[in-house]
């Protein structure tokens, strides 16, 4: 089964981007991904439980501009503070405990050192107008972060995380 870890951006820029024409939203929503993964659901609770043990102070991050990512998603690239690198770090390290033998291939290729925070926004291939500059510069304090996963019919929220401040 497929679950994801993330954050959403606050209300006023989700606003921002959801008036903007010609968009075609990922089926999980405006999102910046933590770690996505593969796992048995029955080892859920365990992993909710080691999650629910990491400890992260509140962080910034900064939209810095529109660009292409994977194969067709538009995405507002994030600042990437040590706060956010460091929460990152923790929760790829918890999940690599459950996560399936295709783990670390992805790990290698997104996480760590090579971790690009982003918000996904749309497809690339949407006639999302790219030249709003009012979506870049924008700061937010991020204080919790969710774990979904993807069921048939769209995504379940299973839980929240919430910041030590």
């Amino acid at each position: 089964m497929k679950y994801l870890a993330y954050f959403r951006p606050n209300e006023e820029l989700s606003d921002l981007i959801l008036r903007q024409n010609h968009l075609v939203l990922p089926g999980s929503g405006l999102h910046s991904t933590l770690c996505v993964f593969y796992m048995e659901h029955e080892q859920e609770k365990e992993l909710v439980s080691d999650l629910s043990q990491i400890s992260f102070n509140p962080f910034e991050i900064e939209t810095l501009g529109l660009d292409d990512f994977d194969k067709d998603s538009l995405v507002l690239r994030l600042s990437r503070s040590d706060e956010l690198l460091q929460l990152h770090k923790r929760i790829v390290r918890a999940v690599r405990n459950y996560a399936d033998a295709e783990f670390d291939a992805i790990a290698r290729q997104y996480f760590g050192d090579n971790y690009n925070p982003h918000l996904t926004i749309s497809k690339s291939s949407s006639e999302f107008d790219r030249t709003s500059k009012g979506l870049i510069g924008r700061k937010d304090i991020i204080t919790r972060y969710s774990l979904a996963k993807k069921l048939d019919e769209g995504w379940k929220e299973i839980q929240n995380f919430y910041s030590n401040g």
